[in-house]
């Protein structure tokens, strides 16, 4: 089973006390990114690693994507894989 750390982009600029991961929101269909501590959302990675346009999506119900979800994407390169 995979870690929900194995998707992780930044570290949240926000609160400053937990990883940003890559979740989907199946309920619209759309993917983004969060952080798991303060629950703050973005639409792509490097909105959280730059801290911009921050996005709330207002729907609990995430979940994790695949592998090859994020591939498509080209949201691969983003994930921090130390």
């Amino acid at each position: 089973m995979r870690n929900i750390y194995d998707l992780k982009v930044a570290w949240c600029k926000l609160c400053d006390q937990g990883w940003v991961t890559i979740r989907k929101v199946p309920a619209i269909g759309r993917y983004c990114v969060i952080c798991e501590e303060c629950e703050a959302e973005w639409d792509h990675p490097l909105h959280a690693q730059y801290n911009i346009l921050s996005k709330e999506w207002n729907d609990n119900s995430v979940e994790d994507p695949s592998f090859e979800e994020i591939s498509e994407l080209g949201w691969d390169e983003y994930i921090i894989r130390k």
